[in-house]
């Protein structure tokens, strides 16, 4: 909600999330989710083609992955225990974007989603973790910081402004 908030309504880029919650409350996260960020938020169930300023989530029990076709998902194995797991959707950003990825990995135990964003660090894409100052459960940045996958460390309230930075300095480069 923090980040998400400090986003701005026109913000450039679809939003891709995975977040680890138990299929139950799902459709009421995302309802939440969209009643507290600038955001319209979808529960990808199919192929669908992003568009910038919406916040696309995982289906309950998929992985969700970037395809040059779209955002899909699938119910592939389980990754770091998890699915939907963030290293398999950064993965696939790193494949599909390379340098042009972004990569965010927030409070959170164990540690999926650390591979993964050392797949978009290693396409030359930018990747960023909460710090631990501000993470509730420094796990999943912690492995990411580990690995020597986070280029920026950043306590939560910097990350929304950091987002903003670096799409717009992308943006006027385009």
């Amino acid at each position: 909600m923090q980040l998400l908030g400090g986003l701005r309504s026109d913000f450039p880029l679809p939003i891709l999330l995975v977040q680890h919650i138990t299929s139950s409350f799902l459709e009421g996260f995302a309802s939440w989710l969209e009643s507290v960020c600038p955001f319209s938020v979808v529960i990808v169930r199919d192929l669908v083609v992003p568009q910038r300023g919406i916040v696309y989530v995982a289906a309950q029990d998929r992985h969700l992955r970037l395809e040059w076709g779209g955002l899909q998902v699938d119910a592939g194995d389980p990754v770091c225990a998890q699915r939907p797991s963030g290293t398999v959707l950064f993965e696939s950003m790193a494949k599909t974007l390379g340098a042009g990825a972004l990569g965010v990995l927030l409070t959170g135990m164990g540690e999926d989603g650390a591979e993964g964003l050392l797949q978009i660090r290693k396409a030359g894409g930018h990747t960023l973790a909460e710090d631990e100052s501000t993470a509730v459960v420094y796990g999943m940045p912690a492995a990411a910081v580990h690995l020597g996958a986070v280029r920026e460390s950043l306590p939560l309230a910097a990350i929304a402004p950091r987002i903003l930075e670096l799409t717009l300095s992308k943006q006027e480069v385009a």
